[in-house]
């Protein structure tokens, strides 16, 4: 069932070629981009959208991953920051974010070519205004038309030896501001260092959102134990607090883990 998947991804690719793979790095767009890769037997282009809104680190992972893989790292350098409709921070904010990038991304490739991306069977469920934005402008997605939701992108991507088969899911970091608060530079600043402070002493892939001034923690459900007490929750409530936090909140229910079912067809 998982290799007749497989072979339909490549297949829906093919039959899209010539491509370009709108690519952030992460486990579904490297999955995207080396079957894309493998169908048309050349390299692809991995468009990249670097900005204020990314972890320092992103940048560098997903050029090291795409030339990995095969593909031809490209960097569009944008400044969401200029745009009111996303600074504004909307309930829509992602659909506008969305459109913008894709729009720009859509205007560098030659004529003839198809912008994928790597919506999967799981987003249909979810409220994702950036699915909107991607079929108003013809973007596909080849993971949806193979009828590949995440866990079998994961689990794909590990018989496949893809270093990104267990890369913890990564999002804007606008996200961690709530619907309604503009999004400014200081506080995208803020986010992301709270967040590195975190990363720095073992707890990857967390979350910090803002609520006026106060923040929230979220870790990963298996982190959570050796974070509550320890020396390093200390030192991360004194370290945002000198950021001029003034009150810091840990989520109990945690972040989902990675799980791949090794049984599964």
């Amino acid at each position: 069932m998982l290799v007749s998947k497989y072979e339909r991804l490549q297949q829906v690719i093919g039959d899209l070629a010539p491509v370009a793979v709108a690519f952030s790095g992460g486990a579904d767009s490297s999955l995207l981009l080396g079957a894309a890769v493998t169908a048309t037997g050349k390299p692809v282009a991995a468009l990249f959208a670097d900005s204020a809104l990314l972890k320092s680190e992103e940048r560098s992972s997903a050029q090291e991953t795409a030339l990995a893989l095969g593909g031809r790292f490209q960097v569009q350098a944008l400044d969401p920051l200029s745009w009111p409709e996303f600074v504004a921070n909307s309930p829509d904010r992602c659909y506008h974010c969305k459109k913008k990038i894709y729009s720009l991304f859509l205007a560098t490739l030659p004529a003839g070519h198809c912008l994928l991306d790597g919506a999967h069977t799981d987003d249909l469920g979810e409220d994702r205004p950036g699915l909107r934005a991607a079929r108003e402008l013809g973007v596909r997605s080849p993971l949806i038309a193979a009828g590949l939701g995440k866990q079998e992108v994961r689990l794909l991507s590990r018989r496949l030896e893809l270093p990104t088969w267990n890369r913890l899911s990564s999002s804007c970091l606008a996200t961690r501001i709530p619907a309604g608060s503009e999004i400014t530079a200081d506080r995208l600043l803020l986010v992301n260092s709270c967040e590195d402070q975190l990363s720095r002493a073992g707890f990857l892939g967390c979350r910090v959102r803002l609520s006026g001034l106060s923040v929230r923690i979220e870790l990963c459900e298996t982190d959570l134990a050796r974070f509550v007490g320890s020396k390093a929750m200390a030192e991360t409530r004194d370290y945002m607090c000198s950021l001029g936090v003034e009150k810091v909140f840990l989520d109990l229910n945690g972040r989902p883990g990675i799980e791949v079912d090794a049984d599964f067809p």
